[in-house]
């Protein structure tokens, strides 16, 4: 019964361990990376998008919950707008998704926050999310 116990024992660390490395390669392989040191290529609509996003974020300078709830309703707008005129294709568009799918997962955060201070943390995320951008795709 011990033997027993330690085989179960062992196969059950083994697999958690697998699992976790699995895991930590697929997380990697999904960040955000240059194109062999070169920059990802966007197409103008997705360029003149994200302009207009950086945009609403530049304009915003007030502290109060109601700023930064109007700042996230024009940035989903925005990303709607992008979503719906993205003609890319390919590993391009593939690099553009993994810029993309952290941001809009910090504009919903920043529309459901509940208070000011909430609010700025996932606004200042939203900023950081923004700025990388030319870091890592040209038009």
């Amino acid at each position: 019964m011990k033997k027993l116990t330690l085989v179960i024992v062992f196969v059950l660390a083994f697999s958690a361990l697998h699992a976790t490395g699995r895991y930590q390669h697929e997380k990697a392989s999904e960040e955000l990376v240059l194109n062999n040191g070169a920059k990802w290529k966007i197409d103008q609509a997705t360029g003149n998008n994200v302009a207009r996003l950086q945009q609403i974020v530049k304009k915003v300078n007030g502290h109060k919950l109601a700023d930064f709830h109007q700042a996230g309703t024009s940035l989903q707008a925005g990303i709607d707008q992008m979503i719906k005129e993205c003609r890319m294709k390919g590993p391009d568009h593939l690099a553009l998704h993994k810029w993309l799918e952290p941001l809009m997962g910090q504009i919903s955060q920043l529309n459901q926050a509940t208070n000011a201070v909430s609010a700025k943390i996932h606004f200042s995320e939203v900023k950081k999310r923004l700025n990388i951008f030319h870091q890592y795709f040209k038009v």
